[in-house]
Protein backbone atom coordinates (compact mmCIF):
# COMPACT_ATOMS: atom_id res chain seq x y z
CA UNK A 1 0.00 0.00 0.00
CA UNK A 2 1.81 3.57 -1.39
CA UNK A 3 2.15 5.99 1.87
CA UNK A 4 3.45 9.63 1.44
CA UNK A 5 5.95 9.98 3.95
CA UNK A 6 6.17 13.83 4.69
CA UNK A 7 9.20 14.96 6.58
CA UNK A 8 8.96 18.46 6.16
CA UNK A 9 6.92 21.14 8.77
CA UNK A 10 3.36 20.18 9.06
CA UNK A 11 1.29 23.02 10.21
CA UNK A 12 -2.35 22.26 11.69
CA UNK A 13 -5.10 24.17 10.10
CA UNK A 14 -8.36 24.51 11.26
CA UNK A 15 -11.50 25.03 8.67
CA UNK A 16 -14.34 26.94 10.17
CA UNK A 17 -16.98 24.66 9.97
CA UNK A 18 -19.89 25.29 12.65
CA UNK A 19 -20.40 22.09 13.39
CA UNK A 20 -19.91 20.72 16.95
CA UNK A 21 -20.05 17.26 17.91
CA UNK A 22 -20.94 15.25 20.90
CA UNK A 23 -19.32 12.23 22.35
CA UNK A 24 -20.08 9.37 20.09
CA UNK A 25 -21.95 6.70 21.84
CA UNK A 26 -20.28 3.37 21.70
CA UNK A 27 -21.51 0.89 19.23
CA UNK A 28 -21.51 -2.02 22.39
CA UNK A 29 -22.08 -0.61 25.89
CA UNK A 30 -20.54 -3.73 27.30
CA UNK A 31 -18.43 -3.49 30.23
CA UNK A 32 -14.92 -4.53 29.68
CA UNK A 33 -13.83 -6.68 32.40
CA UNK A 34 -10.65 -5.70 34.02
CA UNK A 35 -10.28 -2.57 31.99
CA UNK A 36 -8.36 -1.01 35.00
CA UNK A 37 -6.09 -3.79 35.71
CA UNK A 38 -3.61 -2.13 33.88
CA UNK A 39 0.03 -1.70 34.21
CA UNK A 40 0.60 2.38 34.40
CA UNK A 41 3.05 3.17 32.33
CA UNK A 42 2.58 6.63 31.63
CA UNK A 43 5.44 8.01 33.33
CA UNK A 44 7.69 6.02 31.39
CA UNK A 45 7.40 8.99 28.76
CA UNK A 46 7.43 12.95 29.00
CA UNK A 47 4.24 13.34 28.32
CA UNK A 48 1.06 11.37 27.89
CA UNK A 49 0.45 11.88 24.36
CA UNK A 50 4.24 10.40 23.63
CA UNK A 51 3.84 7.06 25.23
CA UNK A 52 0.84 6.02 22.46
CA UNK A 53 2.51 5.06 19.28
CA UNK A 54 1.29 4.51 15.79
CA UNK A 55 -2.57 4.13 17.17
CA UNK A 56 -4.04 2.73 13.96
CA UNK A 57 -7.31 2.13 15.57
CA UNK A 58 -8.89 4.04 18.17
CA UNK A 59 -12.17 2.50 20.22
CA UNK A 60 -14.12 3.81 22.81
CA UNK A 61 -15.11 1.52 26.22
CA UNK A 62 -18.02 2.06 28.46
CA UNK A 63 -16.02 3.72 30.89
CA UNK A 64 -15.21 6.78 28.66
CA UNK A 65 -11.81 5.67 28.48
CA UNK A 66 -9.72 4.78 24.62
CA UNK A 67 -8.60 1.72 23.67
CA UNK A 68 -5.48 1.89 21.59
CA UNK A 69 -3.87 -0.70 19.07
CA UNK A 70 -0.40 0.45 19.31
CA UNK A 71 1.25 -1.17 15.89
CA UNK A 72 4.79 -0.05 16.17
CA UNK A 73 5.35 -1.31 19.83
CA UNK A 74 2.69 -4.58 19.36
CA UNK A 75 0.49 -3.83 22.75
CA UNK A 76 -3.10 -2.77 23.55
CA UNK A 77 -3.48 0.24 25.28
CA UNK A 78 -5.81 2.40 27.39
CA UNK A 79 -6.08 5.47 27.87
CA UNK A 80 -7.63 7.14 30.64
CA UNK A 81 -9.94 9.84 31.15
CA UNK A 82 -7.71 11.79 33.16
CA UNK A 83 -4.94 11.63 30.38
CA UNK A 84 -2.99 8.56 31.41
CA UNK A 85 -1.59 6.07 29.48
CA UNK A 86 -1.57 2.15 30.66
CA UNK A 87 -1.09 -0.86 28.62
CA UNK A 88 -3.73 -3.67 28.64
CA UNK A 89 -2.31 -6.24 27.01
CA UNK A 90 0.74 -7.48 25.15
CA UNK A 91 4.80 -6.62 26.34
CA UNK A 92 5.53 -3.03 24.49
CA UNK A 93 8.56 -3.55 22.07
CA UNK A 94 8.01 -7.26 21.82
CA UNK A 95 6.27 -8.71 18.92
CA UNK A 96 5.40 -12.53 18.53
CA UNK A 97 2.83 -14.54 18.73
CA UNK A 98 1.60 -15.97 22.25
CA UNK A 99 -1.86 -16.57 23.94
CA UNK A 100 -2.26 -16.50 27.76
CA UNK A 101 -1.86 -13.48 31.12
CA UNK A 102 -2.71 -10.41 29.47
CA UNK A 103 0.85 -8.98 30.34
CA UNK A 104 2.39 -12.18 28.69
CA UNK A 105 0.79 -12.21 25.55
CA UNK A 106 2.44 -11.09 22.31
CA UNK A 107 1.09 -9.70 19.09
CA UNK A 108 2.64 -8.76 15.78
CA UNK A 109 1.03 -5.34 14.30
CA UNK A 110 -2.06 -5.11 16.20
CA UNK A 111 -4.35 -2.78 14.32
CA UNK A 112 -7.75 -2.02 15.65
CA UNK A 113 -9.85 -3.17 19.05
CA UNK A 114 -13.55 -3.64 19.26
CA UNK A 115 -15.78 -4.56 21.99
CA UNK A 116 -16.92 -8.39 21.84
CA UNK A 117 -18.64 -10.32 24.01
CA UNK A 118 -17.79 -8.43 27.61
CA UNK A 119 -13.73 -8.34 26.14
CA UNK A 120 -12.25 -6.60 23.34
CA UNK A 121 -11.36 -7.89 19.78
CA UNK A 122 -7.99 -7.21 18.75
CA UNK A 123 -7.08 -7.96 14.75
CA UNK A 124 -3.30 -8.95 15.08
CA UNK A 125 -2.96 -8.47 11.99
CA UNK A 126 1.39 -9.93 11.11
CA UNK A 127 -0.42 -12.71 13.14
CA UNK A 128 -2.92 -13.07 10.72
CA UNK A 129 -5.77 -13.83 13.70
CA UNK A 130 -8.25 -11.99 15.72
CA UNK A 131 -7.53 -12.09 19.95
CA UNK A 132 -9.76 -11.93 22.18
CA UNK A 133 -8.94 -9.96 25.58
CA UNK A 134 -11.19 -10.74 28.48
CA UNK A 135 -9.95 -11.16 32.13
CA UNK A 136 -6.89 -10.58 32.07
CA UNK A 137 -6.74 -12.92 29.23
CA UNK A 138 -5.47 -13.39 25.69
CA UNK A 139 -6.60 -16.07 23.49
CA UNK A 140 -6.96 -16.44 19.68
CA UNK A 141 -10.53 -16.17 18.62
CA UNK A 142 -10.24 -16.55 15.16
CA UNK A 143 -7.25 -17.61 12.73
CA UNK A 144 -4.31 -19.30 12.32
CA UNK A 145 -1.17 -17.90 12.12
CA UNK A 146 -0.91 -18.28 8.02
CA UNK A 147 -2.14 -16.74 5.92
CA UNK A 148 -4.67 -17.51 3.79
CA UNK A 149 -8.35 -17.13 2.84
CA UNK A 150 -10.69 -19.52 4.58
CA UNK A 151 -14.35 -19.72 5.76
CA UNK A 152 -15.05 -21.68 8.76
CA UNK A 153 -15.23 -21.40 12.66
CA UNK A 154 -12.13 -20.14 15.60
CA UNK A 155 -8.89 -21.52 14.54
CA UNK A 156 -9.95 -23.07 11.20
CA UNK A 157 -10.73 -19.92 9.77
CA UNK A 158 -8.00 -17.91 7.64
CA UNK A 159 -7.16 -14.08 7.16
CA UNK A 160 -4.72 -12.04 5.38
CA UNK A 161 -3.49 -9.37 7.32
CA UNK A 162 -6.77 -8.30 8.86
CA UNK A 163 -7.03 -4.73 9.93
CA UNK A 164 -9.87 -2.40 10.98
CA UNK A 165 -13.39 -3.81 12.44
CA UNK A 166 -16.69 -2.64 13.76
CA UNK A 167 -19.15 -4.06 15.72
CA UNK A 168 -22.82 -4.36 14.26
CA UNK A 169 -26.32 -4.08 15.09
CA UNK A 170 -26.77 -7.39 14.90
CA UNK A 171 -23.66 -8.76 17.27
CA UNK A 172 -21.59 -9.40 14.37
CA UNK A 173 -18.14 -8.11 13.96
CA UNK A 174 -17.04 -6.73 10.50
CA UNK A 175 -13.21 -7.12 9.67
CA UNK A 176 -11.00 -5.54 6.87
CA UNK A 177 -9.14 -8.67 5.53
CA UNK A 178 -6.86 -6.62 3.78
CA UNK A 179 -4.61 -8.89 2.38
CA UNK A 180 -7.23 -10.92 0.63
CA UNK A 181 -9.11 -7.34 -0.41
CA UNK A 182 -12.59 -8.37 1.21
CA UNK A 183 -14.40 -7.57 3.77
CA UNK A 184 -15.20 -10.78 6.50
CA UNK A 185 -17.63 -10.70 9.54
CA UNK A 186 -17.69 -13.18 12.63
CA UNK A 187 -20.60 -14.04 14.71
CA UNK A 188 -20.83 -14.57 18.59
CA UNK A 189 -20.08 -18.01 18.06
CA UNK A 190 -17.17 -17.24 16.31
CA UNK A 191 -17.75 -18.79 12.53
CA UNK A 192 -16.52 -16.20 10.27
CA UNK A 193 -17.84 -15.70 6.77
CA UNK A 194 -17.21 -13.09 4.15
CA UNK A 195 -19.83 -10.15 3.48
CA UNK A 196 -18.74 -8.45 0.60
CA UNK A 197 -15.51 -8.65 -2.25
CA UNK A 198 -13.56 -11.68 -3.83
CA UNK A 199 -10.50 -10.13 -5.30
CA UNK A 200 -8.59 -7.33 -6.09
CA UNK A 201 -10.32 -4.80 -7.77
CA UNK A 202 -12.44 -1.52 -7.99
CA UNK A 203 -16.08 -2.04 -8.62
CA UNK A 204 -19.35 -1.11 -7.16
CA UNK A 205 -22.47 -3.79 -6.99
CA UNK A 206 -23.64 -6.76 -5.54
CA UNK A 207 -21.95 -7.98 -2.49
CA UNK A 208 -20.64 -10.99 -4.61
CA UNK A 209 -19.49 -8.58 -7.51
CA UNK A 210 -18.02 -5.43 -5.85
CA UNK A 211 -14.29 -5.37 -5.57
CA UNK A 212 -11.87 -3.71 -2.89
CA UNK A 213 -8.40 -3.20 -3.09
CA UNK A 214 -6.54 -3.12 0.26
CA UNK A 215 -9.51 -2.05 2.43
CA UNK A 216 -8.39 -1.01 6.12
CA UNK A 217 -11.38 1.39 8.17
CA UNK A 218 -14.57 0.42 8.97
CA UNK A 219 -17.73 2.08 10.95
CA UNK A 220 -21.15 1.13 11.20
CA UNK A 221 -23.74 3.72 11.26
CA UNK A 222 -27.26 3.49 11.01
CA UNK A 223 -27.60 0.30 9.60
CA UNK A 224 -24.81 0.81 7.17
CA UNK A 225 -21.09 -0.34 6.83
CA UNK A 226 -18.86 1.58 5.67
CA UNK A 227 -15.27 0.95 4.02
CA UNK A 228 -11.90 2.73 3.72
CA UNK A 229 -10.82 1.53 0.66
CA UNK A 230 -7.95 2.45 0.87
CA UNK A 231 -6.07 0.88 -1.96
CA UNK A 232 -8.92 2.21 -4.00
CA UNK A 233 -8.24 5.53 -2.57
CA UNK A 234 -12.31 5.88 -1.90
CA UNK A 235 -14.79 5.22 1.09
CA UNK A 236 -17.60 2.76 0.32
CA UNK A 237 -20.95 2.16 1.30
CA UNK A 238 -22.22 -1.76 2.49
CA UNK A 239 -26.72 -1.33 2.64
CA UNK A 240 -29.36 -3.40 1.56
CA UNK A 241 -27.09 -6.12 -0.40
CA UNK A 242 -24.88 -3.55 -2.65
CA UNK A 243 -21.18 -1.69 -2.09
CA UNK A 244 -21.56 1.73 -3.54
CA UNK A 245 -18.85 4.71 -3.75
CA UNK A 246 -19.76 7.38 -0.98
CA UNK A 247 -16.56 9.48 -1.83
CA UNK A 248 -13.54 9.99 -3.98
CA UNK A 249 -13.06 8.38 -7.46
CA UNK A 250 -15.82 5.66 -8.73
CA UNK A 251 -12.94 4.66 -10.10
CA UNK A 252 -9.73 4.31 -7.75
CA UNK A 253 -7.82 7.36 -9.15
CA UNK A 254 -5.77 9.23 -6.25
CA UNK A 255 -5.14 12.39 -5.69
CA UNK A 256 -5.95 15.45 -3.40
CA UNK A 257 -9.03 17.72 -3.97
CA UNK A 258 -12.26 18.46 -1.93
CA UNK A 259 -15.33 19.03 -3.78
CA UNK A 260 -18.33 17.36 -4.50
CA UNK A 261 -18.21 14.01 -2.71
CA UNK A 262 -17.40 12.05 -5.92
CA UNK A 263 -15.41 14.34 -7.32
CA UNK A 264 -13.19 14.84 -4.58
CA UNK A 265 -9.97 12.87 -4.37
CA UNK A 266 -8.85 10.91 -1.32
CA UNK A 267 -5.51 9.10 -1.30
CA UNK A 268 -4.88 5.78 0.76
CA UNK A 269 -7.58 6.94 3.27
CA UNK A 270 -7.32 4.11 6.71
CA UNK A 271 -9.86 4.77 8.81
CA UNK A 272 -13.47 6.87 8.99
CA UNK A 273 -15.90 7.68 11.75
CA UNK A 274 -19.26 9.25 11.21
CA UNK A 275 -21.76 11.08 13.99
CA UNK A 276 -24.85 12.92 13.20
CA UNK A 277 -24.60 12.17 9.27
CA UNK A 278 -20.84 13.49 9.24
CA UNK A 279 -18.36 11.38 7.86
CA UNK A 280 -14.64 11.98 9.17
CA UNK A 281 -11.80 10.39 7.12
CA UNK A 282 -8.23 10.04 7.95
CA UNK A 283 -6.86 10.89 4.42
CA UNK A 284 -3.64 9.24 5.16
CA UNK A 285 -1.54 9.60 2.44
CA UNK A 286 -2.49 12.95 2.28
CA UNK A 287 -1.44 13.65 5.55
CA UNK A 288 -4.66 15.26 6.86
CA UNK A 289 -8.25 14.38 8.19
CA UNK A 290 -11.34 15.45 5.86
CA UNK A 291 -15.08 15.53 6.67
CA UNK A 292 -17.45 14.35 4.15
CA UNK A 293 -21.18 16.61 5.03
CA UNK A 294 -24.13 17.37 2.96
CA UNK A 295 -22.77 15.78 -0.15
CA UNK A 296 -19.13 17.80 -0.10
CA UNK A 297 -15.50 16.54 1.32
CA UNK A 298 -13.34 19.49 2.69
CA UNK A 299 -10.44 19.63 5.03
CA UNK A 300 -10.86 19.72 8.66
CA UNK A 301 -6.95 19.16 9.73
CA UNK A 302 -4.33 19.32 7.16
CA UNK A 303 -0.46 19.64 7.10
CA UNK A 304 1.57 21.64 4.51
CA UNK A 305 5.50 21.19 4.28
CA UNK A 306 6.40 24.40 5.38
CA UNK A 307 9.85 23.61 7.33
CA UNK A 308 10.72 20.19 9.29
CA UNK A 309 8.45 17.61 10.53
CA UNK A 310 5.01 18.58 12.43
CA UNK A 311 1.79 16.44 12.43
CA UNK A 312 -0.31 15.03 11.18
CA UNK A 313 2.20 13.18 8.75
CA UNK A 314 0.44 9.92 8.73
CA UNK A 315 -2.99 10.20 9.95
CA UNK A 316 -4.82 6.93 10.70
CA UNK A 317 -7.04 5.82 13.58
CA UNK A 318 -9.76 8.33 14.52
CA UNK A 319 -12.12 8.53 17.39
CA UNK A 320 -14.61 11.26 19.14
CA UNK A 321 -14.75 12.09 22.64
CA UNK A 322 -15.66 14.96 24.70
CA UNK A 323 -16.39 17.38 22.16
CA UNK A 324 -12.37 15.89 20.91
CA UNK A 325 -11.44 14.85 17.62
CA UNK A 326 -8.56 11.88 18.79
CA UNK A 327 -6.10 11.39 15.32
CA UNK A 328 -3.11 8.52 16.16
CA UNK A 329 -0.51 9.96 13.55
CA UNK A 330 1.49 6.56 13.00
CA UNK A 331 4.82 8.47 11.45
CA UNK A 332 4.99 11.00 14.15
CA UNK A 333 3.90 8.45 16.81
CA UNK A 334 1.73 10.94 18.90
CA UNK A 335 -2.07 11.13 19.43
CA UNK A 336 -3.61 14.61 18.64
CA UNK A 337 -6.40 16.16 19.66
CA UNK A 338 -8.23 18.53 18.17
CA UNK A 339 -11.01 20.47 19.77
CA UNK A 340 -14.39 20.58 17.57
Amino acid sequence: MKKKVITLLLTLVMVCTGVTLPVQADTNSETIENEDKTTDTSSEETGANRFVLAASGISKSSKGNLVIADRTQNVVRVRTKSGNDQVLAGVQGQSGYKDGSADKARFNAPWDTVSYRGGWLISDSENHVLRWYKGGKVTTLAGSKTAGYKNATGKKAQFYRPTGMAAGADGEIYIADTGNNVIRKIDKNGKVTTLAGSKKGCADGTLKKARFYEPTGLYYYKGALYVADSGNHRICKIENGKVTTVAGSKKGVEGDKNGSALNARLSNPQDIILYKNVMYISDTGNACVKKLSKGKVTTVVSAFSMGDGREPAEPCGLAIQSGKLYIGDIFTEDLLEVAL
